[in-house]
């Protein structure tokens, strides 16, 4: 290690040593000189942190209970409907269901049901059947629908109509002047009939005074808790509920109308600081999404510090203390952990710079720098095996892509491209294409014309990429060959049957539609080889036995149909790359949509394709391709 370079390592620690000296002196000056205001922030933070736990574990608590009340009113109000709409035959019946509710539900003020004008026609335009417990066995029935007690109007019975099925509405406080003469709120729900029709609101009176009581308990709790239990400043802590419209529905002190505002026009306030009658006060809310009530908390400023002045001599003392501890041993281990350091440092830039036989420090003490080293020097021997084998294996993928396009080309000369591929003849027009998923594909079409008869096939051979291109080529080459000595497309197919099975060793198989058109009388004759049904446009659907795929059974018998084409008939030949091409969500395309487009078109053979692939494109966007992709259209024109 005695060399110019440790010499230059030995200078560079020693700028290290003092620049962590000097930082340390500064850490500890401006530590002393800023420790006892930090510390009383710190402390009043800590006094600001609790009031608004204390805030929030109210808000939770009162909160709680208020959804709880709600959820219960939810679950209850769903039986409950559903009994009032099971008995719309008669007044009498709604009555006996909202009594039989009541007796179940005894703590409530009322249960009733507002129905639309002259639901019950003998019953006139107003008809609010209200059951409600005199005494502990009595239940008075009465029916508050009248002039002068225009439901129609009530902002309740507006919004609880308005209301789909399954939901409910608690309204803000109002004073009931019909049925239970005090202020008082209600849960309601629409009604529907058998036919799903509304044909009122059914509504729950509830009193607010266990609200009032869980407010009244909590400020109780919290004065106890502290120096004001002596009640001499009652106003430093309030809760209120307020209600939509911003009233005050619960609580003890009374808020100014701007303060009402702002937090009526926010949804949440964590814990903001606002004055209120010329005082500062802390305030926290939260708002319930059911009915639009907010709960407010409220503490007096002096209130929220009033304990941090306290604390705050004790977590100085503590604070200094255990600084002064943890400045020391950050600078002893910061002292002794960066000379090591400082070597490896230079040697990691020079093999950031690519330098990989760069040479590494040795340390004596064989602690985690040490163990650090040697992580490095493995890192160094993998980086250099990896950059090594990056090089082959891109080499390798050059020439193996390289390949790839010339498959490709291959492949794609073997398919006919001509299009129109007659243009001598006026009797045919066809177009096709063909979109593999990966360079080389296993999907093929094919068509030629002898002794006035057009010889045409499609197939999909099963899995992708070189073998499925390979199996391809021989099913094309086969067909053409077979087609030139017969016209009988079962023969076609069964002798291409035979010949794919030969030596099948991978158990590849072909799916295969082969047909025959005669030009001069439009008789199609064809043979399907477990390939999809082609689709016809302007003519019946086409009769296609599924049978086996060539390939898989040596010997299978295969049938031969006909149809009789008439004039302009087009027939459509598909692999499923088409019906399958999905969405990254993995919908598929589908024969739906296929059939959506035939059942709309007219026009020529390429305009049908060129529409099919544009409607799979717009399906699919950037999803990548998962299956070859081929279509024929032939239209026949005698």
């Amino acid at each position: 290690m005695y060399c110019p370079v440790y010499k230059i390592f030995q200078k560079r620690k020693s700028k290290l040593s003092r620049r962590i000296t000097w930082r340390v002196i500064l850490i500890m000056v401006f530590f002393n000189a800023f420790v006892v205001a930090a510390v009383i922030v710190f402390d009043l933070g800590i006094s600001r942190v609790e009031s608004a736990m204390r805030a929030q574990t109210i808000i939770n608590g009162i909160g709680g209970r208020l959804l709880t009340t709600l959820r219960t009113l939810e679950v209850t109000g769903i039986n409950n409907v559903a009994e009032i709409e099971s008995h719309l035959d008669s007044p009498e019946d709604v009555y006996n269901a909202l009594e039989h509710e009541i007796r179940l539900n005894r703590s409530d003020m009322g249960f009733y049901v507002a129905f639309e004008p002259n639901f019950f026609p003998k019953e006139g335009y107003w008809f609010e059947p209200y059951v409600c417990i005199t005494d502990s066995t009595h239940v008075e029935r009465k029916q508050l629908g009248a002039p002068h007690h225009n439901y129609f109007e009530q902002e309740w019975y507006k919004k609880g109509l308005s209301l789909e099925r399954g939901t409910g509405y608690l309204s803000d406080p109002y004073f009931d002047n019909a049925g239970g003469k005090r202020i008082l709120f209600s849960y309601v729900r629409p009604v529907f009939d058998r036919k799903g029709n509304r044909v009122g609101v059914y509504g729950r009176d509830l009193n607010l005074d266990w609200l009032k009581q869980s407010i009244a308990d909590e400020e109780q709790k919290v004065r106890e808790a502290s120096l004001l239990a002596d009640g001499s400043f009652d106003d430093s802590f309030f809760v209120q509920v307020l209600d939509s419209k911003g009233k005050k529905i619960a609580g003890s002190e009374t808020l100014d109308a701007q303060v009402i505002k702002n937090i009526l026009g926010q949804e949440s306030i964590g814990f903001q600081e606002i004055q209120n009658s010329g005082e500062t006060y802390m305030i926290t809310t939260k708002r319930f999404g059911h009915n639009g009530w907010t709960l407010v908390v409220a503490q007096h400023k002096d209130f929220v510090l009033l304990y941090g002045y306290i604390l705050a001599v004790i977590i100085i003392f503590l604070m200094v203390l255990s600084s002064i501890v943890v400045i020391f041993f950050i600078w002893y281990g910061i002292k002794h952990a960066v000379k090591p350091l400082l070597y490896l440092s230079d040697s990691a830039q020079e093999v950031a710079h690519g330098n990989f036989d760069t040479p590494l420090p040795a340390f004596r003490h064989n602690d985690e720098v040490a163990q650090l080293r040697d992580s490095f020097d493995a890192m160094q021997q993998s980086l250099k095996r990896y950059v090594r084998e990056l090089q082959e294996s891109t080499a390798a993928k050059a020439s193996i892509e390289s390949e790839l396009n010339v498959a490709h080309s291959i492949q794609d000369s073997m398919l006919p491209k001509t299009f129109p591929p007659f243009p001598e003849r006026n009797d045919i027009g066809l177009y096709a294409m063909q979109k593999p998923a990966k360079a080389v594909g296993g999907d093929l079409y094919d068509y030629f014309l002898r002794d006035e008869k057009l010889f045409f096939c499609i197939g999909d051979v099963s899995g992708k990429g070189v073998p499925a291109s390979l199996v391809m080529a021989v099913t094309r080459t086969l067909f053409r060959n077979v087609a030139a000595h017969t016209a009988e497309p079962r023969h076609i197919v069964e002798t291409m049957n035979t010949n794919i099975c030969e030596g099948n060793d991978n158990s590849m198989f072909v799916t295969l539609f082969v047909g025959v058109l005669d030009l001069n009388t439009g008789l199609l004759r064809y043979c399907n080889a477990g390939h999809d049904a082609p689709a016809i446009i302007g003519a019946d659907s086409l009769s296609c036995d599924a049978n086996l795929p060539i390939g898989v059974l040596p010997g299978y018998l295969y049938t031969l149909q006909e149809s009789q084409l008439s004039q302009g008939t087009i027939i459509f030949l598909y692999t499923d790359g088409l019906t399958e091409a999905e969405t990254h969500t993995h919908e598929q395309f589908g024969e739906q949509r296929m059939q959506h487009i035939i059942s709309s078109f007219s026009g020529t053979p390429q305009q049908l394709i060129d529409a099919m692939t544009l409607a799979v494109h717009h399906f699919v966007g950037d999803t990548e391709q998962s299956d070859d992709l081929t279509m024929l259209a032939i239209q026949y024109k005698p």
